[in-house]
């Protein structure tokens, strides 16, 4: 199984210190990851708020992880498309690939904030399909031909694109995907890895549903399932008990939840798990080892997950605290999936 660390940073400021030294908390832990040999690492994008808004721009950030490891893959997640002009995202993440000497994954996605699209002045009822023909723009920014596409929204013709990735034809693209099952098959149909959010969902049984909607459109078009994965994204603490998981992260996720809620007040968030349950239920991986790595056992048989993305920093959660769950996590859950 593939392991990574995912990041959407909710910056407290009296918590984190300077925007400077919050990069560099996160930097230490990510040169950390690699030391222990986790595979990737993921950022995602938000704007405009301190829930993820501290790396609007994922490849500048992406970029200076590039300089400080050799050997950790490089992801965001996601790169909403449908926010920005597709040739200047195929331009900055070209760039990432060639520093990082082709470690990049590229996720795209619709993003979930209605208030970014406010902000920006993009019509959300659009996204779907700005998203599907920006990766197709992507695609052919990031091959050898200069692009040509024509289409409602977008108009170029003999346009070179550089730089070009390093890796050929193209960095791995990976397709968020919540609820719609249109994403999901259309991910399948393209041959794309897929990634979710499983505590998105009142139990597995439904995400489950939609893996096999992206499984079946993967076999309908060809596709080998073998050579594709299925990230999910959970919150992750190890400690000694559940009991202690709870008590040492409790203010720490209810000031993630509060930074969310801030995103957005007119927001109808709807009814969430308790902290407790979320945990005993395996929707937050926490606990003692072998509960953390029982639990993944149970994600992975219940939904075909092949990689999972940790959480591991959240909230104004004390640097100690942090690398400690990250190491407990590489040297005792980790190696049980060699």
């Amino acid at each position: 199984m593939r392991f990574g660390a995912h990041y959407l940073p909710t910056y407290v400021s009296q918590l984190d210190g300077s925007v400077n030294h919050f990069y560099g908390l996160m930097f230490k832990q990510m040169e950390e990851m690699e030391r222990l040999g986790f595979h990737d690492i993921w950022v995602t994008e938000h704007h405009f708020s301190g829930y993820g808004g501290t790396i609007p721009h994922p490849p500048t950030f992406l970029a200076a992880v590039a300089r400080s490891t050799q050997r950790i893959r490089l992801g965001v997640a996601i790169s909403v498309l449908p926010l920005h002009n597709p040739l200047e995202i195929a331009e900055s993440y070209a760039m990432v690939d060639v520093l990082s000497n082709g470690r990049l994954d590229f996720g795209v996605g619709k993003g979930s904030e209605a208030v970014e699209y406010k902000k920006w002045l993009v019509p959300q009822e659009s996204a779907a399909v700005r998203m599907k023909e920006a990766t197709e723009i992507l695609c052919k920014a990031w091959s050898d031909d200069p692009v040509d596409f024509s289409s409602e929204l977008f108009d170029y013709h003999d346009i070179n694109v550089l730089p070009k990735p390093v890796q050929r034809p193209h960095p791995p693209i990976w397709v968020g995907a919540a609820k719609s099952e249109d994403t999901f098959q259309w991910a399948g149909k393209n041959g794309y890895n897929l990634m979710t959010l499983p505590y998105m969902y009142p139990t597995p049984d439904f995400l489950a549903h939609n893996v096999g909607v992206y499984r079946n459109a993967l076999v309908e078009a060809g596709h080998e399932m073998k050579r594709r994965e299925i990230l999910g994204k959970f919150h992750i603490y190890v400690t000694d008990s559940l009991d202690q998981a709870v008590t040492e992260t409790a203010p720490y996720l209810k000031n993630y939840h509060d930074a969310h809620r801030a995103a957005d007040p007119s927001r109808m968030m709807g009814n969430k798990r308790d902290l407790v349950s979320q945990m005993e239920q395996g929707f937050i991986i926490a606990g003692d080892p072998q509960r953390c790595i029982d639990a993944i056992h149970r994600w992975r048989e219940q939904t075909g997950l092949t990689t999972l993305s940790g959480t591991f920093h959240f909230g104004g959660l004390p640097q100690e605290l942090a690398l400690k769950n990250i190491r407990l996590f590489a040297e005792r859950v980790m190696p049980a999936f060699d």
